[in-house]
């Protein structure tokens, strides 16, 4: 095997380090909620259908690696390949840098902080598409620079060489078969291929393999309307037909964040000033604004390509009014880095000059000069890198998210607190949640889902489960539901059924106010949190003319307040004054220990309030419980 030297070797090492840090930061397993990663952790497992554009490239890939990496469950395996295309990414971003600026440290530098760029992090450790975009983007522009080298080659022996220009072609048909975002490099790529050849103009023949090799990689989109006929998107709305497979793959109706703004979303430029700072320091903007200033006079075609690509690439983002706007930026982020490289190349190679000078002044030993000159240019390496490291350790908690299971923990205890063939009822996240543990997991297949977006929906859903004799549960509070029907708390979902009936109330328990407990009991919370659960058990005599709240407590040993959670009955769904008299409510409140707080036994703590007040009516102790 050929041992890889120089840049390769830099390349290789600097990749492999990205990825284990990432890799060590991703989240284990489903990490959200209510963004796409959470449908790609679905999708991508189970060969489903994505939102618009499709992604097939990715969905392929994901499914991939989900089947054969023989650790970790489906969506952490995805998390791991998210890590691995961004190490990828940050390898040949180097490469390019080092094409561009053709000083080593200087491109080290500003690959090493674009790796620790918060945004590109946050997409390194998820189930995400701009890990491989990025990717892309880096070898489709590595290709057309080393065609660009080829060419000279190629001249002085009188012969067109276009392997580079065929993987470019490639490269970009992968891109237009995974995130169309690659397209805005086409104008800068084609002036500075024209540039570079102008023969090329007079040879259309040996634009057929190109041409060829860019579009091969679209028939990827025939996935759709082949696993069309089997399943759907997850939201229900993709036509397997050829109008839906279009549109589908053109994202039509994502063109509204272009063409308007639904969201009124409101920018000024100063804020994409605070955003690429914040992303990627004072230091490098200032070095990248040297880079431009200097890089025309360096190698005039370069820059101009470098140039239309970073303005079409901000362009487009500024244009893009949408709410996560940081990710679109993405690409820019890596331009301005290569920027950024190009103008600390010329401080470099000051500083090497100054350092050589000073081996020979002294008359160091050739052998240790090398040495030198790296210990005389590692106080600028040193200067620049500071922000971005200062600012990864400060956000360290944030970044971090290998301990992150609060996504699924929460849909773990969601199939766990439904009945046996339970239709649960949602947000789009929330029942995609409830699909992940279903349908990739496969626990719990006699559960049944709805997603239900608009209130109006959710009732609707709620009235025909009912009217099938389904167990219905919702997510969340619904406007209206508690004057129609009975709400009882199981766990994170709120169980609905018949209005209740007035009756006489059961025997026992323990007066609180106008309230009766008739049951408590307090268990540790299962996965990954620390704290304890309080399950309730309630009813009242009569009809209650005021809303009530409970406080749940966990004291220690002396007494005092450790951790408490206050609501309205059912999750703030069921207030006191829509029960009836006699029924039995059930009702959970869930008390996280703060972080640090030690093992050992709590007291649970009950207190029932006025919630206009806040005067209490009744408290309760509970016997103590062991937390670890």
């Amino acid at each position: 095997m050929k041992r890889l030297k120089g840049d390769g070797a830099i390349s290789l090492a600097l990749g492999v380090a990205a990825f284990i840090l990432y890799a060590l930061t991703a989240a284990p397993s489903v990490a959200t909620v209510f963004d796409d990663s959470l449908e790609f952790h679905v999708v991508l497992p189970t060969l489903g259908i994505a939102h618009p554009s499709g992604y097939p490239l990715y969905t392929l890939l994901g499914r991939l690696v989900a089947a054969l990496l023989p650790f970790g469950d489906p969506a952490g395996r995805i998390n791991l390949l998210s890590a691995a295309m961004a190490g990828a990414a940050v390898a040949v971003l180097y490469l390019v840098a080092r094409k561009f600026a053709g000083s080593r440290p200087a491109a080290l530098v500003a690959a090493v902080i674009f790796a620790l760029s918060p945004t590109w992090w946050a997409q390194a450790t998820i189930a995400e598409v701009y890990a491989l975009h990025g990717l892309l983007v880096a070898v489709f522009i590595y290709c057309l620079l080393r065609w660009e080298e080829s060419q000279a080659t190629a001249r002085s022996r009188g012969a067109a060489r276009d392997g580079w220009l065929m993987w470019a072609a490639l490269t970009l048909g992968l891109g237009l078969a995974h995130h169309r975002m690659i397209a805005l490099l086409l104008p800068a790529a084609l002036v500075f291929i024209f540039w570079t050849d102008p023969a090329l103009l007079r040879q259309p023949r040996r634009w057929v393999a190109p041409i060829l090799l860019a579009v091969a990689p679209l028939l990827l989109y025939l996935y759709l309307p082949m696993r069309g006929q089997t399943v759907s998107s997850l939201d229900g709305t993709y036509q397997p037909t050829l109008r839906g497979t279009v549109d589908w793959i053109l994202a039509r109706g994502y063109s509204i964040f272009l063409t308007g703004n639904p969201f009124n979303i409101t920018r000024r430029w100063t804020d994409y000033v605070a955003l690429i700072l914040a992303e990627l320091g004072a230091l490098t903007v200032i070095a990248a604004i040297f880079g431009i200033s200097r890089a025309f006079a360096y190698h005039r075609r370069r820059a101009v390509f470098l140039l239309l690509a970073t303005v079409t690439q901000i362009a487009f983002a500024v244009s893009y009014k949408v709410q996560d706007v940081a990710v679109f930026f993405i690409p820019a982020f890596m331009l301005l880095c290569v920027w950024a490289a190009w103008g600390l190349a010329a401080i470099f190679d000051q500083m090497a000059q100054r350092g050589a000078h000073a081996g020979r002044a002294v008359n160091l030993p050739p052998q240790w000069r090398p040495t030198l000159l790296l210990l005389w240019m590692l106080p600028v390496a040193l200067v620049m890198l500071f922000e971005p490291v200062r600012e990864a350790v400060r956000e360290w908690p944030e970044r971090n998210r290998r301990d992150d299971w609060q996504a699924h923990d929460l849909g773990r205890d969601m199939i766990g607190s439904a009945d046996e063939g339970g239709r649960i009822i949602g947000l789009g996240g929330e029942v995609t949640l409830v699909r992940y543990f279903r349908d990739v997991l496969g626990e719990r297949a006699d559960l049944q889902v709805t997603r239900a977006d608009a209130e109006s929906e959710r009732a609707a859903a709620v009235d025909a489960a009912l009217a099938a004799g389904e167990a219905a549960y919702l997510t969340r509070d619904l406007p209206g539901i508690a004057q129609r029907y009975s709400l009882d708390g199981t766990g994170p979902l709120i169980r609905v059924s018949a209005k209740a009936q007035p009756a006489a109330p059961p025997e026992g328990g323990q007066a609180m106010g106008p309230l009766t407990l008739l049951d408590a009991q307090v268990t540790p919370l299962g996965g990954h949190a620390r704290g304890a659960r309080f399950a309730l058990k309630w009813t009242a005599a009569a009809p209650v003319g005021e809303e009530l709240k409970a406080s749940a407590r966990l004291l220690d040993a002396a007494g005092q307040v450790v951790a408490s959670e206050d609501a309205a009955p059912v999750k703030f769904a069921y207030p006191t004054t829509a029960w009836v008299a006699g029924e039995t409510v059930d009702d959970a409140l869930d008390v996280l220990l703060p972080p640090g707080a030690p093992r050992g036994p709590y007291t649970p703590l009950l207190i029932l309030y006025r919630a206009a007040d806040g005067n209490e009516v009744g408290r309760v102790s509970l016997e103590p419980i062991a937390l670890e």
